[in-house]
């Protein structure tokens, strides 16, 4: 003791748990692969930093004293913490401990991530916000370890389990004729100037190039933007309209804004993906959680390589 401190150490305590367990010291040297003599100098300097008599010993026998009882379900307690605290930092050092999940903003993400934290509930969960023109790239460069996005992906290397279809939706100033309709056709929109995401990749470049007007002509093409604020600015000064998830309504919602599902686009498929060239158990555990908490797995869009 020193100033009325103690430190234990671990080996002391590992120790003093072998000999109460077995309330006898040949047997428990012989399982800590220990001399008797050295066990006896640990218990006692234990005891002497303690400041308390841990055993009664005699001819005949070992026993606890109510101290040591105490101690030994104290001491059982510190070592399962220090297992813990020893496995934890070695999983994180190693990568192991810390699962990277993209996101964007209109995914559902939340019973996922319960159910994956229900089976690994010492792994820690770091969000990375994905966005369409760079969800293949940060999964690819190892940015995020796994990720929901939405279909088309360009990476042929990307495992992928689709989840759920999402509608789209027109973004329009509310002051547009059509913003108080139910739903809009996109021929009604030909003649609108089509805002387009500035990054986007050639499979999302695909997408926004759906033909829209009877004569086959394409959209007329919008300025170019980079994010949903840019859009929303864009929008309301009368400058175009676009395209997005019916989901993103709730996420950005505008009273000079209005939502207005499209009735003949095709819906958008979320899906969950990977990069199968670096297989990891952490990223296998979270894929099994998603499926089990999927309600409605479409099939694998072409191109994209399905999950098993």
């Amino acid at each position: 003791m020193d100033g009325g401190r103690t430190d234990l150490d671990l080996r002391r305590l590992r120790s003093f748990v072998a000999v109460a367990e077995r309330l006898h010291f040949g047997q428990a040297a012989a399982a800590l692969h220990v001399t008797q003599p050295a066990l006896s100098r640990q218990i006692q300097q234990l005891e002497h930093d303690l400041g308390v008599t841990l055993f009664r010993r005699s001819s005949r026998e070992v026993a606890l004293t109510p101290a040591g009882e105490q101690f030994l379900q104290d001491s059982r307690e510190l070592l399962a913490a220090a297992r813990a605290a020893q496995n934890r930092a070695r999983r994180i050092a190693s990568g192991e401990g810390v699962l990277k999940v993209g996101f964007m903003l209109s995914s559902d993400i939340t019973a996922p991530l319960h159910a994956f934290s229900a089976r690994e509930p010492q792994v820690r969960i770091e969000l990375v916000r994905l966005r369409w023109w760079s969800q293949s790239t940060d999964l690819l460069d190892g940015t995020a370890d796994v990720g929901f996005v939405r279909l088309p992906v360009d990476a042929e290397r990307l495992r992928v389990l689709p989840l759920y279809q999402k509608g789209l939706c027109a973004v329009l100033p509310v002051r547009h004729p059509l913003a108080g309709e139910d739903t809009v056709g996109l021929r009604a929109l030909a003649d609108e100037p089509l805002l387009r995401y500035a990054d986007a990749s050639p499979a999302w470049s695909a997408v926004w190039n759906t033909d829209p007007r009877p004569d086959g002509t394409r959209w007329l093409r919008g300025p170019d933007v980079h994010d949903m604020e840019e859009i929303l600015a864009y929008v309301r000064a009368g400058g175009g309209v676009v395209m997005v998830p019916e989901s993103v309504a709730a996420v950005f919602p505008r009273p000079d804004i209005a939502y207005v599902p499209l009735a003949d686009a095709p819906p958008g498929t979320v899906a969950l993906a990977w990069d199968g060239d670096r297989p990891s158990p952490l990223v296998e555990t979270f894929v099994d959680a998603t499926r089990t908490t999927a309600v409605d797995v479409t099939r694998p869009t072409p191109g994209s390589a399905p999950a098993p």
